[in-house]
């Protein structure tokens, strides 16, 4: 079982994202955070594997997250999620330890996809 928190400052988003994890086999959803302080306080107490994590919390900024995130003991892979995906955002979010970026218009299948390859490099 792959242990996802997600993390999305739009109660709407948040909940379809865990939805559609809850209902996918070998996922699991841990909770879901709004911004940086519920993330971080998530990520100590239930120790997800992966963490989906928006890219643009309102006033928070999901790349410095990231890197907070990574900084943790048992760090959780980082996986972000954008609504506008370009090549500096890529090389962002690999410099602050994400695996990498999906996004929102992203078919379920290779989300899904690109969720167990963030985990299977945790595990490896």
């Amino acid at each position: 079982m792959i242990r996802v928190l997600v993390v999305d400052d739009h109660p709407v988003v948040r909940a379809g994202m865990e939805a559609v994890l809850r209902a996918e086999p070998g996922m699991v959803v841990v909770g879901g955070a709004v911004g940086p302080h519920d993330a971080l306080a998530l990520v100590r107490r239930a120790r997800p594997d992966l963490v989906l994590l928006d890219v643009h919390l309102g006033p928070h900024d999901g790349l410095d997250l990231c890197r907070l995130l990574r900084r943790e003991p048992a760090a959780p892979e980082v996986l972000l999620i954008s609504a506008t995906v370009d090549g500096s955002l890529h090389r962002e979010a690999l410099a602050a330890g994400a695996r990498g970026v999906v996004g929102k218009e992203t078919d379920l299948p290779e989300l899904f996809d690109a969720i167990r390859l963030a985990a299977r490099r945790r595990a490896a």
